[in-house]
This record gives C-alpha cells, sequence and structure tokens, in this order.
C-alpha cells in the first residue's frame, strides 16, 4: 500500500498524519522535506528523503513497499517528487482545514492531483466546536466539517470523499513521544480517555483506505 499525503498548503496536517499512519502500521516514510523531522522518528531503513527534484524510485513499485510519502511543495514539471510520488500512490490524502486559504489551495491541490491519481480522500483537519454547536462525537456535524464538505463536494461532487479528524494536542505529543496515537494510547489510562476520538477518527481513514 503507498499512501501520499498532500496539499501545497503547509500547516494543513500532512505530517502528523504521515507520521502516526507511518506509525501505527510500520509503514516507510517517503519526504521531499529539506529539513524533515523523521530521523529521530523512523529508522534510517524505512525512510527515503529526497530534494524536490528527485523522483521517488520505481523500485517501491516492484518490491511491493508499505510507504507513506509526506509531500512537500508546488506541483511543477520540476517537482517531480511530488508528481512520482503520486502516480505510483493508491491513494491520496488531502488535508484542509476551515480557513479560507487553506480552503482556496486543498480545491486547487485537488485539481491538480487529479491530473495524477484520482483516488482523492479529503481529511478535514483541525475541527474545533464552536461555543454554539451542540453534538456528542459525531464530528460530521461540525459547522468546520461542513463548511469544508460543501466547498469540495460543490467543485468536484460527491465522489471525493471528506472524512473529519478534530484537533488535538496529541498531534504534539505525536512528536515529542515518538509514538503513535493508539500506541500513547496503550500506555497511559488518561491518554487512553484523552484520544479516544482522534483515535478513531484516524480508524475510520484507515477503513477508508483499506489498510
Amino acid at each position: 500500500m503507498k499512501i501520499a499525503v498532500y496539499s501545497s498548503k503547509g500547516s494543513a496536517g500532512k505530517t502528523p498524519i504521515s507520521t502516526n499512519i507511518a506509525l501505527d502500521k510500520t509503514f516507510c516514510i517517503g519526504t521531499n522535506e529539506a529539513f524533515h523531522i523523521f530521523d529521530s522518528l523512523i529508522d534510517d531503513n524505512q525512510l527515503i528523503a529526497l530534494d524536490t527534484e528527485e523522483p521517488f524510485p520505481s523500485e517501491l513499485i516492484d518490491l511491493d513497499i508499505d510507504i507513506v510519502f509526506d509531500l512537500a511543495g508546488s506541483i511543477s514539471k520540476l517537482a517531480v517528487s511530488i508528481t512520482s510520488a503520486l502516480t505510483m500512490a493508491d491513494v491520496v490524502l488531502v488535508p484542509i482545514y476551515n480557513e479560507y486559504k487553506s480552503l482556496v489551495a486543498g480545491l486547487n491541490t485537488i485539481q491538480q492531483i487529479r491530473e495524477y491519481n484520482t483516488n482523492i480522500i479529503v481529511i478535514a483537519t483541525k475541527l474545533q466546536k464552536g461555543k454554539k454547536e451542540v453534538f456528542s462525537s459525531d464530528w460530521t456535524l461540525s459547522d468546520d466539517f461542513i463548511n469544508i464538505q460543501k466547498a469540495v463536494q460543490h467543485k468536484f461532487g460527491p465522489q471525493i470523499q471528506v472524512l473529519p479528524l478534530k484537533f488535538s494536542k496529541v498531534f504534539d505529543n505525536i512528536f515529542e513521544e515518538q509514538k503513535s496515537i493508539r500506541q500513547m494510547m496503550q500506555n497511559s489510562g488518561l491518554a487512553k480517555y484523552n484520544y479516544r476520538e482522534v483515535a478513531e477518527q484516524f480508524d475510520d481513514i484507515y477503513q477508508a483506505i483499506g489498510i
């Protein structure tokens, strides 16, 4: 399984999503980030770090390697690291949060990705409950999620699935503790309680991907 996580807009949640998947599922990581943080998180034999102008090797397909591509930068003729990863990925996850620049960049990103891969899932990130919002654990009822879903479906129709991922400090803890959310939950009863919603949302993402 090869999963690309990409948006041209920074701070949407690409790296936390990629890292949690890799740690949870023991996947390799591929990145084109010039200054990445994976050296302390991922074994050298499970990490591929390239420049933007370098393609990811086609041997990844021949060897049937499970990998998550954490991609940065903009799609262009020179950014072959991005286009090579998008082409070989089984699915592309596009994180978008409910902010104007992120929405615009996310929709433009999807449009560009569709030239290389049409199996796209949007992850609605940084979801927060407003003061007047009343719902339990169904984050698809949040105003943030609804606004992102409406924007995606207005432009591309219902064929692109949108899944929720709430805002949580646990995403910082992934890097501080060098563990996935589920791994942290196994070691602490408090973490098991506090992180259960986010962990269940990742379970929904895994189910949609098929891993």
